[in-house]
């Protein structure tokens, strides 16, 4: 691997796991065993690195957000969507853990991160039409941005929500569980089959966290 990339690497072990605020870039070259030197050629500075980070984030969750245009067209792919952009996110969740903080400190990432949302919400908008086209659900357009706004809250805020309230729960346990709860909120516009679909739901996600 590059030391370029191992410098990427470790800081967002360290970063998701202990916060970016308390780590410093002498932090990161120690725990590569790397002189402070050697970090500061490939990145000068914590802000370098913070940076360069948001950059593979914003690359590859933008992939999944562009690739969910006109092919989410049933329960079962929602499910398998959402999950794949929760893990995203988690992947890289030092970012949502501090967000207000750390976006006052960055202003640029602030621009970017606010564009982001932007792409979120057109997915969120996009799955929920085709999931109307598909006669899934049926909710008129103001319900429509009103769902879509919750969604979008739950998908940005759920891992400073989960610090908040201190539970213990698995990496993977706490994605299923966000799904699970943003998939609910669906169900009231299924018509008759919403408590079908919704313990379909609830089986799967027992199953998932058993």
């Amino acid at each position: 691997m590059k030391t370029r990339d191992r410098i990427l690497e470790t800081a967002l072990l360290l970063f998701n796991e202990d916060g970016e605020v308390d780590q410093s870039a002498v932090d990161i070259a120690n725990v590569l065993d790397m002189s402070p030197g050697n970090l500061y050629y490939h990145f000068k500075g914590k802000d370098a690195i913070i940076r360069a980070l948001f950059d593979d984030f914003e690359e590859e969750i933008l992939v999944i957000l562009n690739g969910s245009k006109g092919r989410i067209t049933s329960i079962e792919d929602n499910w398998v969507y959402t999950y794949i952009l929760l893990e995203e996110i988690y992947d890289f969740r030092f970012f949502y853990r501090n967000l207000g903080a750390l976006l006052e400190r960055y202003p640029d990432l602030a621009r970017r991160f606010r564009r982001l949302l932007s792409a979120k919400r057109a997915a969120i908008s996009d799955i929920l039409d085709g999931l109307q086209k598909s006669e899934l659900i049926s909710i008129n357009p103001l319900l429509m941005a009103m769902l879509t706004d919750q969604l979008l809250n739950i998908a940005t805020f759920w891992l400073s929500f989960e610090q908040i309230e201190g539970t213990d729960t698995s990496p993977s346990d706490l994605i299923h569980k966000t799904v699970y709860q943003m998939m609910a909120l669906v169900v009231p516009y299924m018509g008759e089959q919403g408590l079908v679909v919704l313990q379909t739901m609830t089986d799967h996600y027992e199953r998932a966290t058993g």
